[in-house]
């Protein structure tokens, strides 16, 4: 009996074959994992050098007077000296109470029919 007819080498290249297989599938999926933690990376060195860029600006702008001033203004009422400052208060409009219509037994009725059919 010759080895290339023979069965034990059929089912060892078959045994070879499907572990190859399974190795190349295992690789794949390891492979799409990495390529999306790479991606998340990525997103966060991309969001990181905005907010770089942000910072760098705001730090820019701190060397502003007129900037300064503002800011000091806004987050701790600064006043200049013999400046007045106003505070307005606006009204908060409320809203209108219902009218005896809109809780009437027809319109209420009516409303329920339409949700069910």
């Amino acid at each position: 009996m010759s080895i290339l007819n023979s069965k034990v080498l059929t089912i060892s290249l078959s045994l070879v074959s499907v572990w190859i297989l399974f190795s190349v599938i295992s690789v794949e999926f390891e492979r799409q994992e990495t390529q999306k933690q790479q991606q998340v990376v990525e997103d966060k060195i991309s969001k990181t050098e905005n907010d770089n860029k942000l910072l760098g600006q705001y730090l820019d702008n701190l060397k502003n007077p007129e900037f300064l001033k503002k800011e000091a203004r806004l987050r701790v009422n600064f006043k200049e000296p013999g400046e007045e400052v106003v505070f307005v208060h606006r009204e908060v409009e409320l809203p209108k109470a219902s009218s005896a219509e809109e809780f009437s037994l027809k319109s209420w009725s009516k409303k329920w029919w339409n949700r069910l059919f």
